[in-house]
């Protein structure tokens, strides 16, 4: 049975009692005074045995049997903190109502999950929660699973995966947060985590990095996620332990009640389709590119030009200029891309200055076939941007906060509070909110130990005014970006949500990238804050056929993102845009290369070096050029020429193993010329000062066709896994197109994946045709799979 592609295990009950008896120590007895009937979930191939007190006490694939639970690292499916500890179920059992609901009692807090299966994974929902009087309910946890699983760790994605077998947690809501709460990594191996595994550019215990599902540890991986109660004003703690007020949020969002995640066990090669699967049926975003899932499409990895003279004069010259150099998506990125101001979002003059002249800007360039996108800076707030005019909006993103111990007069430069904890580090900058009144402050003194002088005011800051006010006056910290201006809080966020999405809708922008979105998380709400942000477009966007760069990934916007492509090439060393690479190739993501300077005074060599370390990692390019440069230079053309030969070749998957692994060679220099358009093409090494080195090498387009050996038969009631995998990049789309599969199974069109449980027996023919872009001619493969009873 080769393993990469079949899975076949009987067995389908999402619960199924299975007559273990937990160790004394984590059990408590029933009234009965008899021990509690363990349970197993099965989730796909992925079993998960449950003691009675509710622990996990096995990840079994189902296929072999072998067991990825970590040794000795036994935990509770699902917990809460309440009162500020954590509270571990000592009880599990079927609920008499329903079957398919988990009931976890602990002893002052009862916890209903329903579990419900689907041929590749199994989701979990939080249904009910009660807790005894008085009691309040912080948070509650899933997990974390600790696994043995530990040669791929998926943080955003999801998943952890070993050389046969994956396991992987999803969160369905944006209230279920991928990760840890800070506050709360004492019960979740926080010691045994190892932050930032692949040495991302981010900071060692970045926002972000906390608010993925995934982590790797000492002794292997954890997978968990989260949800909040925000039904009234909560405390949380950034990385840093920067403690932030948040909330509440209404009903049934600020609730834990709803809580959801999707976990699954799969063949490495089979979870992207079982990934596919979890989308399409709850309800995830699914963005796609010429029809085809976004995850699954070759054209997701295509370089783009960044244009930094971008306007409503030049972008017919910059969508030929792309087009000469094979590239379908010309994006904006002048200063901060096209906008009057960050907050707002409304175009600048270089877009015309509304929606409506963007719009015409968009259609000029699809005229000559080339989409547009945009910068942005998520929701930073520009210092002169309405939402900072006085008097300034209410809903600024604040820290903590300090009360007045004297009055404070109008021309005062010095503030006397009741606390310095909230002026400490933490947050950016030095800036505070009294009312409607902004202020920058120095140095912080203790006067007492109830008294702290706050010296070197800076007041009526951002046009605001300078007042007087009494002893007891709130004054908060309000929290500053990078670049010096505000962040928005929650209700901000959603906002600039709507207005990014209507300004896409109406002007027919089709990229876009969040950078800065951390900005989204560093106020205070984590991987719920970049939910709201670009899940809260993604769902307002009217065309899904929409790409989205970012600076920080979380794993509840996994879905909705397209790729990630960070450092600039000269900039950042080679080194680390491979270790960023690996990164991407573990979550899902296509290879980026991150941002390459683009002057039409540019030598060959230098875009070729960039080129062919691209065609290795089959990974795109943002070029960051101008019209201006284009125009003037004197290599544009042979540059253009450049990038186009090498995307055609790189886009038909035409580099064989050997030819990439060449083309990696951070010390080697490359050329290659067209012979065939779109077929085949000639490859020289050269030396440093461009001469040829060695007989050229043939780089040949693979012929349209498949690479899977015959599927395997299948079993009545057995769970089917089997994937058909083209021979050409070029696939958009699978289909059937004569004959059938056997009843029960579906193909997946993005993924080529057959999935699902055969429900009678019989011998099934049928024929798939990939459907090939670019020119490429389809490929049809028939096959027969006899099911058994």
């Amino acid at each position: 049975m080769d393993r990469r592609h079949f899975l076949a295990v009987s067995g389908l009950s999402s619960i199924t009692a299975i007559g273990l008896t937990a160790a004394p120590a984590q059990t408590v007895y029933a009234a009965t005074g008899k021990p509690p009937r363990a349970e197993r979930i099965t989730a796909g191939f992925l079993s998960v045995g449950l003691t009675g007190s509710g622990r996990v006490s096995s990840l079994v694939d189902r296929r072999s049997g072998t067991d990825h639970l970590a040794a000795g690292r036994s935990v509770p499916l699902v917990s809460v903190v309440a009162d500020g500890r954590q509270e571990v179920p000592a009880e599990v059992k079927v609920s008499p109502r329903d079957r398919r609901v988990l009931v976890f009692t602990g002893e002052k807090v009862t916890v209903e999950v329903k579990v419900v299966d689907f041929p590749t994974h199994a989701t979990l929902e939080v249904v009910g929660l009660t807790a005894a009087p008085g009691v309040d309910v912080q948070t509650l946890l899933w997990g974390p699973l600790p696994t043995k699983l530990d040669r791929t760790i998926g943080e955003t994605a999801g998943v952890v995966a070993g050389d046969d077998f994956v396991v992987g947690v999803r969160p369905l809501n944006d209230k279920t947060v991928g990760g840890w709460p800070n506050e709360h990594l004492a019960y979740g191996f926080g010691p045994d985590l190892v932050w930032n595994p692949y040495g991302l550019q981010t900071g060692e215990k970045d926002e972000w990095l906390a608010s993925n599902v995934a982590a790797k540890t000492t002794w292997g991986s954890v997978l968990r996620a989260t949800t909040y109660d925000y039904s009234k004003v909560r405390t949380r703690q950034r990385t840093n332990g920067y403690e932030i007020p948040l909330g509440p949020l209404p009903a049934p969002e600020g609730r834990i009640v709803g809580s959801k995640i999707a976990l699954f066990g799969s063949a490495p090669d089979l979870a992207l389709t079982v990934l596919s699967h979890i989308a399409t049926q709850h309800g995830q975003a699914y963005p796609t590119l010429d029809g085809q899932w976004q995850k699954a499409a070759q054209r997701t990895s295509q370089s783009h030009f960044w244009v930094h003279d971008l306007n409503t004069g030049n972008v017919t010259a910059a969508s030929r200029f792309a087009a000469q150099a094979g590239v379908r998506n010309i994006y904006a990125i002048s200063g901060d891309g096209p906008w009057a101001s960050h907050g707002h979002y409304q175009f600048n003059s270089a877009f015309g200055g509304s929606d409506t002249a963007a719009a015409q800007l968009v259609a000029a360039a699809t005229k000559e076939k080339t989409e547009v996108g945009v910068h942005t800076l998520s929701v930073f707030i520009d210092a002169h941007d309405p939402y900072v005019k006085a008097p300034a909006d209410p809903r600024l993103a604040v820290g903590g906060s300090v009360r007045l111990t004297r009055p404070l007069g109008a021309s005062d430069t010095t503030l006397y509070a009741d606390g310095d904890r909230p002026l400490g580090s933490g947050v950016d900058g030095q800036r505070l909110r009294i009312g409607d009144e902004i202020l920058t402050y120095g140095s912080v003194t203790k006067v007492s130990d109830s008294e702290w002088q706050v010296n070197g005011l800076g007041r009526a800051q951002w046009g605001s005014t300078a007042l007087a006010c009494p002893a007891g006056t709130t004054v908060a910290r309000l929290i500053q970006n990078g670049y010096g201006g505000a962040l928005g809080s929650l209700p901000i966020t959603d906002e600039i949500a709507t207005r990014l999405a209507t300004a896409y809708n109406d002007t027919g922008i089709r990229a876009t990238s969040y950078d800065g979105l951390e900005s989204a998380g560093y106020n205070g709400w984590g991987g719920y804050g970049f939910a709201r942000l670009v899940n809260g477009v993604y769902r307002q966007l009217d065309s899904k056929e929409f790409v989205t760069e970012c600076s920080n990934l979380a794993s509840n916007t996994w879905d909705a993102q397209s790729r990630a492509s960070w450092g600039e090439i000269g900039r950042t060393d080679y080194a680390q845009l491979l270790r960023s690479n690996t990164f991407y190739r573990a979550n899902y993501l296509p290879g980026m290369m991150g941002q390459q300077g683009f002057s039409g005074n540019d030598s060959l060599q230098k875009i070729e070096v960039t080129m062919a370390r691209a065609a290795s990692l089959n990974a795109g390019v943002n070029f960051e050029t101008s019209v201006g440069s284009l125009a003037s230079g004197s290599n544009t053309a042979a540059l253009l020429e450049a990038v186009r030969v090498w995307e055609a070749a790189r886009g038909a998957g035409a580099f064989s193993a050997d030819q990439k692994k060449l083309l990696g060679d951070p010390d080697s220099y490359w050329h290659l010329s067209e012979v065939t358009p779109g077929q085949e093409w000639s490859l020289q090494r050269t030396d440093s000062s461009g001469k040829a080195t060695g007989e050229p090498q043939p780089v040949k387009a693979p012929k349209p066709g498949f690479t899977t050996p015959r599927p395997p038969d299948a079993r009545v009631g057995t769970l089917y896994a089997f994937k058909v995998t083209s021979s050409t990049p070029r696939t958009v789309r699978y289909e059937i197109t004569s004959g059938g599969l056997p009843a029960g199974l579906t193909l997946n069109k993005d993924t080529g994946g057959i999935t699902g449980v055969p429900t009678r027996k019989g011998t099934s023919k049928f024929t798939i045709t990939a459907r090939n872009s670019g020119g490429v001619e389809d490929a049809r493969i028939t096959y027969r799979v006899t099911t058994a009873s």
